[in-house]
């Protein structure tokens, strides 16, 4: 590029752009943004030997006769088209009068240009750039400045032109050429912008501030590199403390347990008929279950009569077969009709599958699942849902803090990503602002500080508790929990009831605490309370029916989640699947061709 400061402070500019082809292009065009004030005029384009006519299109795309061009007015700017036929290198010459760019003080006069445009979509291997003074200047209020400070290249000051140099401009990058020099060169200011007052010292401090800064930014870097562990401790505390806060108020306010008076340290009996695979989501505040929750309403049906069991006995074999022994059993079917809740139908169904109309030992209820396992498994699924469905129906949980979450969660993504909008698109490799890479690493921090935020959703105790009297009637099952675990040794009055001691074994069942119960029940249980049980049962050998025998509750449960899971689809094939300154100068844009 050329540039030419004429005497009343316009600018003749020449712009040469060589055009690499690869196929055929018959047209090119060149974007010029315009600021308040600035207007072109005596627009020329020419290739060496041939000056194009005017008056073609210059709609973008458009065609027209080869060596014709045509202008228009765009918003922000001024638009040149010109037209030919191209299949080989070419280089066009773009020549005009710019208006209104040179600011003309009382002392100097500040031609601030780009050169080079910030819309350029390819990248440049070699710039360069001449502009003339209309008269030779001295040194005293001569100065040349390039910018940005990251672009390679360099200036160079002589006293009638000044001249800048720049090698692998990226594309998007712009590249200025600041010239100030005296006023005096200047016979009028018709071509340019007059400001009053002195404006030399005013842009040398500019300039100079801007050099300062980018000094403080170097030194900031280094001193962040040298003093790296605390930078690290920093960067971790501005992802940390964010989400901590935002959890841990959210806990205060929405998942704070209140205080509700409750003191006793022991129920020795169920606190209320909640069904058995309820009482383990209302501890944990959640709304799933498993084979814990499943056996439970399966013994729990046994008791209530919905099936008959019988006390038998069946023959275990051990060491490889080469010994046997008689072990406690059940032997179900069918008893009386009950009405069930949705979660209990899923249950009988798996049971009433198990018997066909007749009888079946218990020990041998996992392999009769297994033969039928895609339908088990359904009914195991639906018995899953149907507890989650319960749960929620009951209304035990206030969750009002999720939304609170999830909104403090929204809250650091969104300022993460404005950060690094504002930060990004001023990166550089060689020259980074202090200011643009402390707002990309916050952005990053406050990123991060997002995804803690969402991987505590898991944690429901964070946002979500439960209602005073659901709170209360939780306290009391917990105190009962801690009974039956610590029934055996207990010093305490044991249950009189049948229907009492076959409840604990129920909901011992679904705390996981069988063995407890089914040791108390050897130590405390009347025998005649136990020749009536329908669900408790002693070995001949002594044993009661847990630990080594068929009926041990431990390893029903895992053999019914085991028997109840769905089956695998395997797969197939054995292969694998889809796995610092500037920027305030006047002219750049840039352009294109098709």
């Amino acid at each position: 590029m050329q540039v030419a400061v004429r005497p009343d402070g316009s600018l003749r500019i020449e712009e040469h752009i060589t055009y690499a082809f690869d196929g055929v292009f018959t047209g090119g065009y060149r974007d010029i943004p315009l600021h308040a004030g600035e207007s072109i005029e005596d627009v020329a384009v020419s290739e060496p030997g041939v000056a194009y006519r005017p008056g073609a299109s210059a709609e973008l795309g458009s065609a027209g006769e080869p060596d014709t061009f045509g202008t228009a007015e765009i918003d922000g700017g001024f638009r040149v088209v010109w037209h030919y036929v191209a299949v080989l290198p070419r280089t066009f010459t773009i020549a005009y009068t710019l208006r209104g760019l040179t600011v003309a003080y009382d002392d100097v006069a500040d031609v601030n240009i780009q050169v080079w445009g910030d819309e350029w979509e390819k990248p440049l291997g070699r710039l360069t750039a001449t502009l003339v003074l209309p008269g030779t200047a001295g040194d005293e209020q001569y100065r040349v400045w390039g910018h940005p400070v990251h672009v390679r290249g360099d200036v160079e000051r002589r006293p009638g032109r000044a001249f800048l140099r720049a090698i692998d401009v990226p594309a998007g990058q712009f590249v200025e050429l600041r010239v100030v020099f005296p006023r005096s060169l200047l016979t009028s200011t018709a071509g340019a912008r007059v400001r009053e007052g002195d404006g030399f010292d005013r842009i040398v401090a500019a300039e100079a501030a801007d050099a300062a800064a980018y000094e403080r930014d170097r030194e900031r870097f280094r001193s962040a590199r040298e003093h790296w562990p605390l930078t690290l401790l920093a960067l971790l505390a501005a992802a940390l403390l964010p989400a901590a806060a935002i959890a841990g108020a959210v806990w205060w306010l929405y998942g704070r347990e209140t205080s509700t008076g409750y003191d006793r340290e022991y129920e020795q009996e169920p606190p209320s008929d909640l069904p058995p695979a309820l009482v383990p989501s209302l501890l944990a505040q959640g709304t799933s279950a498993g084979a814990f929750e499943f056996t439970a309403t399966l013994f729990d049906l046994i008791r209530r009569g919905r099936y008959a069991a019988a006390p038998v006995t069946t023959e275990k074999r051990t060491w490889g077969g080469l010994r046997s022994e008689q072990v406690a059993d059940l032997e179900l079917s069918g008893g009386k009709g009950l009405e069930l809740e949705p979660f209990e139908e899923a249950v009988a169904d798996v049971a009433d599958g198990v018997l066909a109309g007749e009888s079946e030992r218990l020990s041998l209820f996992r392999d009769r699942i297994t033969e039928d396992r895609v339908e088990q498994s359904k009914r195991f699924e639906r018995f899953k849902k149907g507890v989650g469905s319960a749960v929620r129906a009951r209304g035990w949980m206030m969750p009002d803090g999720l939304k609170v979450l999830l909104a403090g969660a929204g809250v650091l993504a969104a300022t993460g990503a404005v950060l690094l909008v504002l930060s990004i698109p001023h990166l550089q490799l060689y020259a980074t602002r202090w200011r643009d890479a402390v707002l990309l690493a916050f952005g990053i921090c406050a990123l991060v500080g997002a995804v803690l935020v969402l991987a505590s959703l898991p944690f429901v105790r964070l946002w979500r508790r439960l209602r005073p009297d659901a709170r209360l009637e939780a306290q009391r099952w917990a105190a009962f929990r801690r009974y039956l675990n610590d029934f055996p040794r207990l010093d305490l009055a044991p249950p009189a009831s049948l229907e009492l001691w076959e409840r604990l074994l129920v909901y011992g069942i679904a705390f996981g605490l069988a063995e407890q119960v089914l040791r108390a029940a050897q130590l405390h249980m009347p025998e005649e309370l136990h020749d009536a049980s329908s669900v408790y049962w002693i070995s001949p050998t002594g044993d009661l029916g847990s630990g080594p025998s068929a009926l041990g509750i431990g390893d029903l449960s895992s053999g019914f989640g085991s028997a109840l899971a769905p089956p695998s689809s395997g797969s197939g094939g054995g292969g694998g699947g889809f796995s610092g300154g500037g920027g305030g100068g006047g002219g750049g844009g840039g352009g294109g061709a098709w």
